[in-house]
């Protein structure tokens, strides 16, 4: 929404775009192979379509592709979600039922990887800036999500370790997210005020310049009186 309302994503990164829109789609998998709740099951999903429109946008406003070449990645990116979201969850369900462990948490913890390498371009991207472009609601949202989908793992028959890993690293990375808007804020406060501070002095000294200039020609325009006043006298 706040790309559409700027027409811009400006200091998004689409890299971290598609290194999420890829975890989720594992850990999507994962999910259903793993049969957690519902809700852990859909979260991923929409993620990675919200993700998708992101990357859409990134296409349309930055790049300026036609609406012919977004709407064809839209259906080349969709295309390669079903199959590949369908193979590794098949992949996955076949690996627990051979019981094959470190299979199966390879393919659960390779989404929190992903993920978490996803942030890093972002974090540079903020760095060289000095400024995060992420709404505060957006990174709040998403770590609130964290928090409680790592909270409703304890509600299973058995806290799935693994599923948490990738909550876990997304509160984590969101917080350093928090960290560096908050401080690129207050920085951007103080040069500010800085920069006030200056233009008042700059001011304060051109007044007293123009008053010095004024004190000066009416001095002089005093004295060229009294001069011609004594000539007269006089004469």
């Amino acid at each position: 929404w706040q790309n559409y309302k700027r027409k811009s994503t400006e200091g998004v990164s689409i890299t971290m775009l598609y290194l999420w829109f890829i975890g989720n789609m594992l850990y999507g998998a994962y999910a259903v192979a793993d049969k957690l709740y519902i809700g852990l099951i859909i979260q991923p999903q929409l993620f990675a379509l919200f993700t998708m429109v992101n990357i859409l946008q990134v296409y349309w406003y930055r790049y300026k592709w036609s609406i012919y070449a977004v709407a064809f990645s839209c259906v080349l990116l969709c295309i390669s979600y079903t199959g590949l979201h369908i193979g590794i969850w098949k992949g996955i369900e076949h690996a627990i039922d051979k019981q094959q462990d470190s299979a199966v948490t390879f393919l659960g913890v390779l989404p929190a990887i992903f993920i978490a390498v996803g942030f890093f371009p972002e974090f540079y991207v903020c760095i060289k800036k000095k400024y995060v472009e992420m709404s505060s609601f957006f990174i709040l949202l998403d770590t609130s999500g964290g928090v409680f989908s790592t909270i409703s793992l304890a509600f299973d028959h058995t806290f799935d370790y693994v599923a948490s890993i990738t909550y876990l690293i997304v509160v984590l990375l969101d917080v350093v997210l928090a960290i560096m808007k908050l401080y690129f804020y207050i920085q951007r406060k103080k040069n500010n005020l800085g920069t006030t501070s200056i233009e008042d002095t700059r001011d304060g000294d051109s007044q007293q310049n123009s008053f010095m200039v004024s004190s000066k020609a009416g001095t002089s325009a005093g004295s060229s009186r009294d001069l011609h006043n004594d000539l007269e006298i006089k004469t």
